[in-house]
């Protein structure tokens, strides 16, 4: 059973002032994602307050047996008011329990989706209230529910006059298995709103950014009629407060934390903002920096992995230190607008993985394998230095940069892309990820690899873009546009005309002067390759080297570098490396016949050449149409007795449209001369075959 109990009471309101719209000059710090955790709304004449945060509020998941949480996700985080932590356990059913500071009569209560696999959102629900533990009674319950998105807030009223209960019990079910195959429940937050007695407290400043001694106006904004307060104010002069309305100087550099206690006839209430005020020096802007704690945790201190460890890294902590100030150095202008990171914790334990992220970004854990670090002995000291070096570069970067206002943290959205490419393209400038670059590879869709052609193509904007500081201002981006995505961030730092498609396209004629150019067959404007419809299958009576991936499956991959080898004559290498494919089988020529899931008007194909061997690519074809797989009509042929070049698409339009479900292309080689024939043997080499229907 995980059990947390909540130390602090954390109740603020989003009636802050914004901006200087009513003349008053006080700011406002709270995102949106703090904001819809805080509540002012009313019910009736009294305003409602979620009480999930109270001080002495407890939490617990009741699990089956031999059901566990993974350190970083346990219980605790549903009422941290955190959207970014979740509460995460390995059944497709978990129960929690809730324990009011005092017995509430419960108005509604909202769930937050967490940061990735929707199935994992709970589904189904029942709702029970209790003032023993012992007794439930069923107050709410809920079936098929579904979140829109991530991190989506979704709120459900209780219906007609509620009795107060100090225990609430939540059964969840999730939605199902996963796209692991994994039978998960999670949630990031549960919020329990009731009517409020005491304040709701909430409090602006007058400037958040002030310079040492500079003075700073703060405002009492509560709810609920607070007659006295008790602030508190880090490094403040004074350090504390009265006053609803107090002046307040800080006499030294740093993130300041502001605390405000207010009282009614009710009750108190705390709201305790970290990192709230941010003193500092324009002259020297990044004086004052905070750096992160970093503890270390050592699970086998006697594996000979800790030992190298310990002998490459000796000064591990300072160079998390040193790299976490360039990192923030690198994403912001000044020590004022960084994302306060605040801990690190370096875990070393035997891990089915080399190294990943645990915690959350603000609290992080860093996980190693110890047998990876040992296992890279042979490779040198630098070398295991510079591998650890890089990873630290990647994951701190998660605990600085700014994170998208919309999006998922799933694999194949501009959100993730976003935040893997970014700290990969922060790793690739350290200079920690050379090894990568000989992979750069042609890029269309910058969601298929964030971790290495998205993170490339965002050095090359940087290098093709120093008129401006492109990483600060994509950086900046995610904090200042509502609605977020590639495309709205590269027209928010480039203009309007100059989209992520544009720049995308710009890169694509870069990729071709390095001699990289797409691996499918070149597309045709208003046309669709039926090849890749779902369902296409293709054959061939031909011998072929499917052994070795170079089968008819080959034609319809749309990956050029992927070859179709069918083998006519056999070389010389046939019988000693691939005895199984002999005897050859006797055809007058190469068929590769595709069937599509039903009839469309093909009015073109293409035929793209493969990476090598030229002298395979065949000398003339006929290509049939058919609707039954036994009769067929003749429909083009060519002839081709040149060399082709190399990953090249060759594109051919019919002499009149047919509908068409059944496709046979007819291939023979005929070439002549060094290289065929003989002991070379006689092969029909194709990269891809494109079948175009309009669109």
């Amino acid at each position: 059973m995980n059990k947390f109990t909540l130390s602090a009471l954390a109740l603020s309101v989003s009636a802050i002032l914004v901006g200087c719209n009513d003349g008053s000059g006080f700011t406002s710090t709270q995102s949106e994602a703090e904001q819809s955790t805080q509540v002012t709304e009313t019910a009736g004449s009294s305003a409602l307050r979620n009480m999930s945060q109270d001080k002495g509020a407890e939490i617990e998941a009741v699990l089956a047996e031999g059901v566990t949480s993974p350190d970083g996700e346990q219980v605790g985080n549903l009422i941290d008011g955190n959207h970014s932590s979740k509460f995460l356990a390995f059944d497709k059913k978990a129960t929690v329990i809730f324990k009011a500071a005092k017995a509430a009569a419960l108005q509604k209560y909202h769930f937050v989706s967490a940061n990735d696999e929707p199935k994992r959102d709970p589904k189904n629900w029942v709702v029970y209230g209790s003032n023993d533990k012992q007794e439930w009674v069923e107050i709410d319950s809920r079936a098929n529910e579904a979140f829109a998105g991530r991190a989506e807030l979704k709120a459900y009223e209780l219906e007609g006059e509620q009795a107060a209960y100090q225990y609430f019990k939540f059964d969840l079910e999730h939605g199902g298995t996963d796209s692991y195959g994994a039978d998960i429940t999670q949630l990031a937050e549960l919020e329990l709103i009731v009517i409020a007695e005491a304040p709701i407290v909430s409090f602006g400043a007058s400037n958040l950014t002030p310079e040492v001694d500079e003075l700073v106006v703060f405002e009492d904004t509560s709810l609920v009629n607070p007659t006295s307060w008790q602030w508190t104010f880090e490094g403040g002069t004074p350090a504390t407060s009265t006053e609803r309305k107090p002046l307040v100087r800080f006499n030294e550099l740093g993130a300041k934390t502001v605390t405000l206690v207010a009282k009614n006839d009710k009750g108190e209430s705390e709201l305790v903002k970290a990192d709230f005020i941010r003193v500092w020096d324009p002259a020297s802007p990044w004086a004052g920096f905070p750096q992160p704690t970093v503890t270390f945790t050592k699970n086998k201190p006697e594996h000979p992995g800790q030992a190298v460890l310990e002998r490459v890294m000796p000064d591990l902590e300072a160079e998390i230190h040193r790299i976490s100030e360039l990192i923030a150095k690198r994403l912001f202008n000044n020590v004022t607008e960084i994302n306060v990171f605040e801990s690190v914790e370096f875990i070393t334990d035997e891990y089915d993985f080399p190294a990943a992220k645990g915690g959350t970004d603000k609290q992080m854990q860093l996980m190693f394998d110890l047998n990876h670090i040992a296992n890279l002995e042979g490779k040198g000291d630098q070398a295991i230095r510079d591998e650890i070096i890089g990873v630290l570069w990647h994951e701190l970067t998660h605990g600085y940069n700014n994170v998208p206002n919309t999006g998922d943290y799933i694999e194949g959205t501009d959100y993730h892309t976003y935040l893997e490419a970014l700290a990969n393209f922060i790793r690739i400038e350290a200079g920690f990820y050379e090894h990568g670059r000989a992979n750069i590879d042609w890029l269309d869709d910058i969601n298929k690899d964030a971790y290495n052609q998205t993170s490339f193509f965002l050095e090359w904007v940087v290098n093709t873009n120093r008129n401006i500081d492109f990483i600060k201002a994509l950086n900046a981006a995610a904090k200042e546009l509502p609605k977020w995505s590639f495309d709205a961030a590269f027209k928010h730092i480039f203009g309007e005309n100059r989209g992520l498609a544009v720049i995308v396209g710009e890169y694509q004629t870069y990729l071709k002067s390095l001699g990289k150019v797409p691996p499918y067959p070149t597309p045709v404007v208003g046309f669709n390759n039926a090849v890749q419809f779902d369902g296409v299958s293709v054959t061939t009576n031909a011998s072929h080297i499917g052994i070795w991936g170079e089968g008819p499956e080959a034609l319809a991959d749309n990956d050029i570098r992927k070859k179709f080898n069918a083998v006519v004559e056999a070389p010389w290498w046939v019988p000693e490396y691939l005895p199984d494919i002999l005897p050859i089988n006797e055809v007058e020529a190469v068929n590769a016949d595709f069937v599509l899931p039903q009839a469309v008007n093909v009015a073109k194909y293409s035929i793209a050449t493969a990476s090598d061997n030229e002298i395979r690519f065949p000398t003339s074809w006929q290509v049939f149409a058919s609707n039954d797989g036994e009769t067929w009509t003749l429909i083009d042929e060519q002839t081709f007795t040149a060399l082709p070049e190399l990953v090249t698409t060759y594109t051919y339009e019919l002499e009149k449209p047919v509908d068409v479900q059944h496709v046979r292309f007819s291939f023979k080689n005929e070439r002549q001369g060094e290289g065929i024939g003989g002991d070379n043997g006689r092969l029909v080499q194709i990269g891809e075959i494109a079948i175009w229907t309009q669109d």
